[in-house]
């Protein structure tokens, strides 16, 4: 999901993609198909990319019309474009996981287009590219092999920014780097861990500048090397948006609470200050979230409420505007059980 401004944005779901234009009171189908989408990625009010499994659309007229570009091999994961012709990518890779992205723990590899994404070429990059994102031509980020890195020449070369936390699972899988650029050189980044046990999920969440990269949580069992501030938001990793150089909102997931639960926090002052915020109302499973500041900001995700004897959930978009002190359903899909 992403929002350009307090009125516009997209939600790309498993075979359709969902727009606004008013805040999401109402929200419009727009492309409907066998797409298995997972990601949107817009550079303004008008042009945008949509990522599925084996699918890579684009529009130029803010999703009134998707054209479909050619699939390079490796088959692309996830984009993050900074003009309507310059883009980044991953590429390839197995054991795809990560709630908000879709990133994979092997394989990956980095690649970039210069033509709004009709051809790639290969980027030179650490092995296990996982998410990556430029702020500008020059300046970028990689989540690789669980791992940070930053490049200040285009992704010619790259520097490694944090070291893994230590898990007994790292010799079988590595821990997955999802990262967001947020501008003027900084980002932000949640490095999930394998082997959830406990209904806990080791991950820690990341500030990144060009004078350093700053642990900011960490559930219990994955403590990275050094000092960090806090606990996570809660036992395991959910989707984050990062908001500005300096704020950002990470929402985790709480399966041990009854049906679930969505617990927040939001950062402030580039990570030195994390406030918890309860939890997201009406929905139990987050999966996208996307905030346009510290009050508004949307989630979407999945509902779950008991029936007797059986579960029955639903896909919904919920929105606030006071900072999460309140919560409105705006999308609701059927139930299912």
């Amino acid at each position: 999901m992403q929002f350009v401004s307090a009125t516009q944005g997209w939600m790309a779901g498993d075979d359709r993609i969902l727009a606004t234009a008013d805040g999401g009171t109402h929200w419009s189908v727009q492309l409907t198909g066998s797409y298995e989408l997972n990601a949107v990625d817009f550079v303004s009010s008008r042009t945008g990319w949509a990522v599925g499994a084996d699918t890579l659309l684009t529009t130029a007229d803010g999703g009134a019309h998707w054209t479909s570009l050619p699939e390079p091999c490796p088959v692309i994961r996830s984009v993050h474009f900074i003009s309507s012709l310059t883009g980044f990518a991953v590429a390839g890779g197995t054991n795809v996981s990560g709630i908000g992205t879709q990133a994979p723990m092997l394989g990956g590899l980095v690649l970039a287009t210069t033509d709004g994404g009709r051809s790639w070429h290969l980027l030179p990059a650490p092995a296990d590219a996982q998410t990556v994102c430029f702020s500008d031509p020059r300046h970028g980020w990689l989540g690789a092999g669980g791992r940070l890195y930053e490049s200040t020449d285009g992704g010619a070369h790259w520097t490694v920014r944090t070291v893994s936390p230590a898990s007994e699972y790292q010799s079988q899988y590595p821990p997955t780097m999802v990262v967001e650029c947020a501008g003027s050189g900084a980002a932000w980044a949640v490095d999930e861990g394998p082997g959830a046990e406990m209904s806990q999920q080791p991950h820690v969440g990341y500030h990144a500048d060009q004078a350093r990269a700053s642990a900011i949580f960490a559930e219990d069992y994955f403590e990275p090397p050094g000092a960090y501030r806090t606990q996570s938001p809660g036992p395991e990793a959910g989707p984050f948006s990062a908001i500005s150089p300096s704020v950002a909102a990470f929402i985790d997931w709480c399966p041990a609470c009854g049906t679930g639960a969505a617990p927040w926090d939001l950062a402030t002052d580039s990570g030195a200050h994390l406030t918890n915020e309860g939890n997201v109302g009406d929905i139990t499973l987050a999966e996208a979230a996307s905030f346009v500041s510290s009050q508004i900001g949307w989630v979407a995700g999945e509902q779950a409420v008991y029936t007797g004897q059986d579960i029955r959930r639903q896909q919904r978009i919920v929105f606030t505007d006071d900072g999460g002190r309140t919560w409105h359903v705006q999308y609701a899909g059927p139930w299912t059980s």
